[in-house]
């Protein structure tokens, strides 16, 4: 049976796309799916290289499931056989958090290069 999800490209080393929820234990056989909506859409998040993988992209992917009812969020990172699903709300809170603190490293690198 082919999946009918809809693949988005993004230049950020990522590709997101939605999945029925149904579908999820289908698609990820031995994905812990236990408290997880899965009765809507979710996202699924494929990465290929985590050290390519641009952040601010990926959080402006994940506002745009949000507002279209997304709940749940699995991520898959090819090279290493992760994957895992968590709420939308986590990833994004992660993935955000992620942001702030590599823009203030960013700011710390600036202000060390000017002393």
């Amino acid at each position: 049976m082919e999946s009918m999800t809809m693949v988005r490209e993004v230049r950020g080393g990522f590709k997101a796309e939605r999945e029925f929820g149904f579908a999820l234990a289908a698609r990820f056989p031995g994905l812990d799916l236990v408290g997880l909506d899965t009765e809507g859409a979710a996202l699924v998040v494929q990465i290929d290289n985590p050290r390519n993988l641009n952040l601010f992209q990926l959080s402006r992917v994940l506002i745009g499931a949000a507002k279209g009812g997304v709940k749940t969020a699995v991520i898959d990172v090819k090279g290493r056989n992760l994957t895992a699903a968590i709420p939308l709300f986590t990833f994004f809170a992660i993935v955000d958090e992620n942001v702030a603190l590599k823009e203030m490293r960013r700011l710390e690198r600036l202000i060390k290069a000017r002393i």
